[in-house]
């Protein structure tokens, strides 16, 4: 198989493995909204006591997916705009609420809070529970920096997640499942092997060189000749949840993240509930203006000012330098901190380095140079430069004449650009134009 394109994004600041331990908060600050999900519909009022596993709110646009309490506590629904606060904070018994007996176990994801985990490899929408997809495609290694590591989140837990495995089969009616792992990524891959070589006939270990974007759900369908209609992709932890959710009846209601990034003093893992306080995580301190990243560095998402708490779809959070002044005299400097994939600084003749990164362009934006850098790294062989300008002149139907379709949405030709230009945004742009359109003619 031809793996094109990719790039070892080398950054200071991951997590350190294992998991650190936090305080309990005095309120919960659970956002009514995500990167893909907005909880209209509330389903509390305020002053209501509520315990854990408890719906809080749906999001009526997609097949009602709940927000779920984290812990017992009160509602306060005038504390702050747009969350939900949980005060008087207690102690939870474990479980939710026992199953309907007309439920079926794709119900029970939905209603623990698991379901809102998967997502359609074409769109990144939640998928709807009454369809089957073809294949579920499950990232272990994760090449973007910053993501959660998985020897800490499968520390103690391969058993169980092979059960969640094998549940997540039987509830998507005996789906295939493809497992990916970087080749040299050697204590994970063993213990995936493990894993796979008891359920062969249906689970999958795909390989991949280890460099990014080769992590990618969206790469593998293309490698793998899978429809992308019919792929779905989830992640480690909900493997997890689903055994903990149909087995135990553990509702979704704490992840771990990964709280990284080279303005963060220790970078690491914490196993927080939703609605965890921001300020509590300690990176907004210290007077230096931050960029709060929700999700990956290439392809996450600036957290909102006014976002207080963490949001149901978080996995990790990433804290850079929010560069306001120009650096001195930078046209001068050799670059023997930064590197580049043009290679034209003195960092050339270093040894591989891992680089501060800043949300600084490193130079002036301007117009495309076609330099061809963009098109070389692109893993799914589509000429970004050339979208870019059929999208930027309002051609989309050129764009999708070259394979727009095909884009992965790594953002790799944003970060190699010489002329700084921001494919991702308008590309991603244009992909929620056309969801939009396509659900206004559902």
């Amino acid at each position: 198989m031809t793996f094109n394109g990719g790039y070892n994004v080398m950054l200071e600041g991951a997590p350190s493995p294992g998991i650190a331990p936090y305080q309990k908060p005095e309120v919960l600050y659970l956002p009514l909204f995500s990167e893909s999900l907005d909880f209209s519909n509330l389903q509390v009022e305020h002053g209501e006591a509520v315990t854990k596993g408890q719906i809080l709110a749906k999001d009526p646009i997609n097949f009602s997916v709940p927000l779920l309490a984290p812990m017992d506590g009160t509602v306060n629904l005038e504390r702050a705009e747009r969350h939900i606060a949980l005060e008087n904070l207690s102690s939870a018994k474990e479980g939710a609420a026992m199953q309907a007996e007309d439920e079926n176990q794709r119900q029970t994801l939905l209603r623990m809070g698991v379901w809102s985990s998967l997502a359609r490899v074409d769109s990144g929408r939640i998928p709807d529970p009454e369809n089957t997809p073809a294949c579920v495609v499950i990232p272990v290694s994760r090449l973007e920096p910053f993501f959660p590591d998985a020897q800490t989140l499968l520390k103690d837990a391969l058993e169980q997640f092979g059960a969640g495995l094998d549940l997540l089969h039987k509830i998507l009616g005996d789906t295939e499942v493809m497992l990916i792992c970087a080749e040299h990524d050697s204590g994970i891959k063993s213990q995936l092997q493990t894993v796979t070589a008891e359920r062969s006939a249906w689970l999958k270990l795909f390989e991949v060189p280890e460099l990014y974007p080769f992590d990618s759900p969206a790469l593998a369908a293309q490698l793998n000749d899978l429809n992308p209609e019919k792929t779905w992709a989830t992640d480690l932890q909900a493997v997890l949840a689903v055994r903990a959710a149909i087995e135990d009846n553990h509702p979704f209601v704490k992840r771990i993240i990964s709280v990284s990034g080279p303005m963060v003093d220790s970078p690491g893992h914490h196993q927080l509930p939703i609605g965890y306080p921001l300020a509590d995580l300690g990176f907004r301190n210290g007077g230096v203006p931050l960029r709060v990243v929700n999700g990956g560095v290439l392809t996450g998402t600036a957290v909102e000012s006014a976002q207080l708490g963490l949001d149901c779809g978080c996995r990790s959070l990433n804290v850079l330098e929010e560069m306001t002044k120009r650096e001195v005299l930078a046209f001068v400097q050799p670059g023997f901190t930064k590197r580049s994939y043009s290679n034209t600084f003195a960092s050339f003749f270093k040894p591989l380095f891992k680089e501060k990164f800043t949300t600084a362009l490193g130079g002036e934006a301007r117009p495309c140079v076609f330099c061809g850098f963009c098109e070389s790294v692109c893993p799914a062989g589509i000429i970004p430069h050339l979208i870019y300008r059929y999208l930027d002149h309002d051609r989309p139907e050129d764009a999708y004449r070259v394979e727009f379709d095909k884009c992965i949405d790594c953002g790799l030709c944003s970060y190699v650009c010489v002329s700084k230009i921001n494919h991702l945004e308008l590309f991603r742009a244009e992909r929620q134009r056309a969801i939009a359109e396509a659900i206004e003619g559902e």
